[in-house]
């Protein structure tokens, strides 16, 4: 059987290929991040060696994601002189979530420059994946794919769970001793798409309750001056830790008693934050400092599986955490409506059906 190593990519776990199915390995072997020059070199070597693997390559369909970002523009003239369909998967809107957190400038050349060859990509695809309803709006709206092109599939958990971990079984909190607190966690990415500083000043109001402690695992650019923020409110209830092994994942998210999830205004549409789906299926109970119309929401109120409170509104965000930490039967339900959830669309072997069913049709639309 063919066998994907573990690697960093593959989430540090080996997976049995399906037959038929193969991974041509392209570019230069360049281990870690490295530095600005490398990873330029690296992603250079992938992109000439992927160019002309794909020329020569037998196949009826081809497909692109937007991660790396600039993937579609080299991948739809390869498609148009090869006469072949393909599709793209939006996994982040570029240049639009870096002008929206003030990266680029809007209206500047590189950005003008991109949502031209955006759309000239978008224009050619035969069928456009997106995860969230918000960004299928911002695909309409802003580069004007016909809703006729747009698929919705949403993200889903890695974890294969028959039910959802308790406090009391987490590994981590046992070693943390937070086993008898009500354990407020945010786990994941603390970048510019995420406002951390709103979370540091909830916990600052939420002083006169020792028993709510707040552990924040994760890394990022905003990590460093949330932590300084923390010290200088003299906050002691949160606990910050780096990301923990992808192999601990699991027991980590297991280490809470309701789960945070940051997106900052302006960014609805323009990625959804993956760790939603990891929360469900640790059948957490959610509070989501997010946009109103964006994809988390919006799965949030389906699934009355948590609560919504504005972006940057520390009072909001404290206030919902101090009724949750009051109202422990109401975040049971919570927490079982989201394990729900999970096991009904959230799942691997849900995705895995619509992925299949989408297959079904392209193959069929193609051989008609």
């Amino acid at each position: 059987t063919n066998r994907l190593p573990r690697t960093e990519a593959a989430h540090d776990q080996e997976f049995t290929l399906p037959a038929g199915v193969r991974i041509h390995a392209v570019g230069i072997p360049i281990q870690g991040r490295g530095s600005l020059l490398l990873r330029a070199v690296r992603n250079l070597a992938f992109v000439i060696g992927a160019m002309i693997r794909m020329l020569w390559l037998k196949t009826d369909r081809f497909w692109a994601s937007t991660n790396p970002p600039f993937t579609p523009l080299w991948v739809a003239p390869i498609a148009w002189l090869r006469r072949r369909p393909f599709d793209i998967i939006v996994h982040d809107v570029y240049p639009d979530g870096l002008v929206a957190v003030g990266y680029l400038r809007e209206g500047s050349l590189v950005a003008r420059v991109w949502r031209a060859l955006n759309r000239l990509a978008y224009r050619h695809a035969a069928t456009i994946v997106v995860l969230g309803r918000d960004m299928a709006h911002v695909l309409r709206e802003r580069y004007g794919v016909p809703a006729e092109r747009l698929v919705l599939f949403p993200n889903w958990s890695p974890f294969d769970q028959s039910s959802a971990p308790t406090l009391a079984e987490s590994q981590l909190a046992d070693r943390l001793d937070l086993a008898d607190s009500f354990v407020v966690q945010y786990s994941g990415n603390m970048g510019l798409w995420h406002d951390i500083d709103t979370i540091v000043e909830a916990a600052a109001l939420l002083a006169d309750l020792p028993f709510v402690r707040f552990l924040m695992i994760g890394g990022g650019r905003r990590k460093a001056g949330a932590m300084k923020l923390a010290a200088e409110r003299g906050i002691g209830s949160m606990m910050w830790l780096d990301f923990q092994p992808r192999a601990s994942l699991s027991d980590s998210l297991a280490c809470t008693s309701v789960a945070l999830i940051s997106q900052r205004n302006g960014l609805e549409g323009m990625a959804v934050p993956c760790k939603l789906y990891g929360i469900l299926a640790s059948g957490r109970a959610i509070v989501a400092a997010v946009p109103e119309d964006c994809e988390v929401a919006h799965v949030i109120r389906e699934h009355e599986c948590g609560v919504v409170v504005p972006p940057d509104d520390p009072q909001a965000l404290a206030d919902a955490i101090r009724f949750l930490a009051s109202a422990q039967d109401d975040v049971r339900s919570m927490g079982s409506r989201a394990f729900a959830a999970y096991q009904d669309r959230y799942s691997l072997a849900a995705a895995r059906g619509r992925y299949w069913q989408e297959w079904g049709r392209q193959r069929c639309g193609s051989s008609s």
